[in-house]
């Protein structure tokens, strides 16, 4: 059996006496897209911040590659290849497309200037507009940019938080284009998202989580059919492809 290429093991994470995730466990295989679903407050985001260094667990572990990253700190995790793309985008408004590229270029280290040029072939709206502020691109052009950005360390595993966040539903199918554009060019998706149907039709496996746990688990297809995960998360019409 191909071992996994992240392994979450029991995972608990606290802040201070609240545990915000009890016990999570789940897989992702190299070249799938895996979400985690679920209402404000169920503990994806905590979770994803375990994953890249940024919060210490409480207990259970992390393992990449079969390497323990437990408590790998978030710069540590970038050099082997796990790399977030955090929640809000968090760009540089004021500063050109190509300053903010240039920027992550220089975080990222050597060899990731050379990406850059790629991300303009990759996403040409990033490369027509390069010299505009970056606060100039709509919602989901700005998420492309945060997408663009966390490329140029060429992850091979990237985990997105809530990419589709305070965007419009037309926006976010374009979001959702670039998110199978990364995936296709090879590297593996962990998506947190709060819009469960549009992350369940474009992963290949999901995990549903409430209160810190996960409730539910399976192919995404399965969990689409599934009448309570519909009534439950999904709303009460049948999911549309």
């Amino acid at each position: 059996m191909t071992e996994p290429l992240l392994s979450v093991q029991d995972l608990t994470v606290s802040y201070g006496r609240v545990e915000a995730v009890r016990g999570v466990s789940f897989d992702v295989a190299a070249g799938s897209l895996v979400t985690l679903v679920g209402a404000n407050g169920a503990g994806k985001s905590s979770i994803i911040n375990a994953l890249s260094g940024l919060v210490r667990p409480s207990s259970g572990k992390v393992i990449f590659e079969g390497t323990d990253i437990t408590k790998l700190k978030s710069h540590k995790l970038v050099p082997r290849g796990l790399v977030q793309v955090p929640e809000g985008r968090q760009i540089l408004a004021s500063m050109t497309i190509a300053e903010n590229l240039q920027m992550g270029a220089r975080f990222y280290g050597a060899g990731a200037s050379a990406g850059i040029d790629e991300m303009y072939e990759r996403f040409p709206v990033l490369g027509e507009r390069r010299k505009l502020a970056a606060g100039s691109l709509s919602g989901g052009e700005q998420q492309m940019l945060a997408i663009a950005r966390a490329m140029l360390a060429r992850p091979k595993l990237i985990l997105m938080d809530e990419p589709s966040m305070g965007l419009a539903p037309k926006i976010v199918n374009e979001v959702f284009k670039v998110i199978e554009e990364v995936l296709s060019g090879g590297t593996t998706v962990l998506l947190v998202e709060q819009n469960a149907r549009r992350a369940l039709q474009a992963a290949d496996e999901g995990h549903i989580l409430q209160n810190g746990e996960i409730v539910r688990s399976g192919a995404s297809e399965t969990l689409l059919a599934d009448d309570d995960i519909i009534q439950a998360y999904l709303g009460t019409g049948r999911a549309k492809e």
